[in-house]
């Protein structure tokens, strides 16, 4: 059968033959693999580049929407154990890492959906502690892929408002769950927070964006910023200050901060969840043609991309 490989970390993935998948033992399930999405984590792990993935060969992905080759049931899979990559046609899993799907689900749209739904219910769920009820939420980068479906998780774990922060006004204007919206200006500086309450921010961006934030908030309760990605990849130091004078509790989101078997119990309840909801536009593409779309560039205008066994 065919997947996606890395040999070499500086080359990216290449379309190679290896054996078959083995056949499932009892507790195991064969899945022929629909969809697998492209996200930034995986693309991280396939450059040698993040700390859940250090060893070559790698096998490329972490999970998919497919079908299980016995029964014909639809399932989301996730799995990042050594070893494993869903950019394959077969893949031969463990029960617990499958999650069943009703047959309406877009296998394409639900692949690219998941993973980036997944960072905020996590850091609501995990990292966010006893936030009150109908609790305000702050998404710094809320046009990101991940961050427009933040609002959405947000709302379905009872956050009563949720405001969003971006660059764009006509995309966050857009988007869905979002009560308020905040324009970030050209010099960040000029972004007026002075008058926002909220009991947690979720943060997608970082650097300057961030000092600024928990620098000028208005913090007048406990307040929990979650870090869970670096679009502006900047370093930046969080003044003494800012930490000593406001109550403000800091905590970062992703695998292991998370441990592996946490993730796979809240995905339980957050799959079912996203059955309902409007998910990302998407982009599919064959996965022989891996080699030369990993390093188009334009296809990132695209949306999301999945690829297709």
């Amino acid at each position: 059968m065919h997947i996606a490989q890395v040999r070499e970390w500086s080359e990216g993935p290449k379309y190679v033959t290896v054996d078959d998948a083995p056949a499932p033992a009892e507790n195991q399930v064969q899945l022929r693999v629909l969809a697998a999405g492209l996200h930034q984590v995986v693309r991280s792990r396939a450059s040698g580049q993040h700390y859940s993935a250090r060893g070559l060969p790698h096998n490329v992905g972490i999970d998919c929407v497919g079908r299980d080759v016995a029964t014909g049931a639809l399932y989301y899979c996730i799995n990042m154990t050594r070893g494993f990559g869903s950019f394959a046609e077969l893949i031969t899993v463990p029960r617990d890492v499958v999650h069943p799907l009703p047959d309406s689900v877009d296998p394409v749209a639900f692949a690219a959906s998941v993973n980036p739904a997944m960072s905020s219910w996590l850091a609501l769920t995990q990292r966010a502690k006893d936030l009150p009820k109908g609790f305000t939420v702050l998404i710094l980068g809320a046009t990101s892929a991940s961050g427009r479906l933040a609002a959405l998780v947000a709302k379905a774990l009872g956050a009563g408002k949720v405001i969003g922060v971006a660059r764009n006004e006509a995309t966050l204007a857009k988007i869905e769950g979002l009560d308020e919206f905040i324009v970030q200006k050209e010099a960040i500086a000029d972004t007026d927070f002075s008058q926002v309450e909220c009991d947690v921010v979720i943060d997608y961006v970082y650097g300057d964006l961030a000092v600024h934030v928990l620098s000028t908030l208005k913090v007048q309760k406990p307040l929990q910023y979650v870090i869970v990605g670096g679009l502006s990849r900047k370093e930046v130091a969080i003044p003494p200050a800012v930490l000593r004078s406001k109550d403000i509790t800091v905590r970062g989101s992703g695998p292991g901060a998370i441990g592996l078997d946490t993730i796979q119990k809240e995905i339980k309840s957050l799959v079912p969840a996203m059955t309902g909801w409007k998910l990302l536009d998407a982009h599919s593409i064959p996965m022989k043609d891996i080699e030369a779309a990993w390093q188009d560039k334009e296809l990132v205008s695209k949306g999301r991309l999945v690829f297709i066994p």
